[in-house]
């Protein structure tokens, strides 16, 4: 069965060009895949949006407009990613994780390391029209993590963010897409508009602003698939959805 998602909210991490910097957990899309992509939204008349413009106007007309978002706010969001997107005229949301210069999360698992983003690096970014959100100072689980620790994670990202993007964050991504009922009550408290999960939650994002799911584009995601991505349609029968993905990579 066919489903629809009002607003598709597209989730990438990483953008390369060297397959060197590739780690094993395949959080990567090709420049030149990343590019086909952007060649064919610009193609169909689809424009880009960031949850600062849906918070801006409450009657926004969601014909033909996507958000992409990337989690982590790693360097190529600045070499690979910020030229292109320049190029097509596009804008996106990328959430920071604020305490860390590199990817130190994820080293210990085996992924290769990564330099992050810099302050002037996000401020050029951000006067062009790129929304920064937050994504925790160290990258921590907060559903295995204890409220106080949860509090300084979400309240401290929130304040860096603001430092370093020079504009207050209104959107909090949980990382690991992972989460607890305290978690969402401090985001919400902390004064953050939305909360954006992984691939979990409603389809119509207004019915949980808490808990926004994404659609995750992938090194495999081919330009078939990512069209239904980006149009916002999937299957929602398990097996079905496993066997277009599977046809989608080729």
């Amino acid at each position: 069965m066919s489903s629809t998602y009002q607003l598709p909210v597209l989730l990438y991490h990483r953008l390369v060009n060297e397959s060197c910097v590739i780690g094993k957990h395949k959080l990567h899309v090709w420049e030149k895949d990343f590019r086909k992509q952007m060649q064919w939204l610009k193609d169909s008349g689809y424009q880009t949006i960031t949850f600062n413009d849906l918070n801006a106007q409450s009657n926004i007309d969601l014909n033909k407009k996507i958000i992409l978002t990337f989690d982590d706010g790693y360097v190529d969001n600045y070499t690979i990613l910020f030229p292109i997107l320049k190029e097509f005229g596009f804008i996106a949301v990328v959430f920071l994780v604020t305490a860390c210069k590199q990817n130190d999360w994820s080293k210990a698992e085996g992924e290769p390391t990564v330099n992050l983003i810099n302050i002037a690096q996000i401020r050029e970014m951000s006067a062009y029209g790129i929304e920064f959100g937050c994504h925790t100072q160290h990258h921590v689980d907060l559903k295995r993590a204890d409220k106080a620790t949860q509090e300084k994670e979400i309240m401290g990202s929130m304040v860096d963010v603001e430092m370093m993007s020079g504009k207050k964050p209104i959107t909090f991504s949980y990382p690991y897409g992972a989460y607890n009922d305290d978690t969402v009550q401090l985001v919400k408290q902390s004064g953050f508009k939305y909360g954006i999960t992984t691939i979990l939650g409603p389809d119509d994002w207004k019915e949980d602003l808490f808990r926004i799911k994404r659609i995750e584009v992938r090194p495999k995601t081919g330009l078939l698939g990512f069209k239904r991505k980006a149009s916002g349609t999937y299957w929602s029968n398990g097996w079905i959805s496993f066997l277009f993905g599977s046809l989608s990579n080729y």
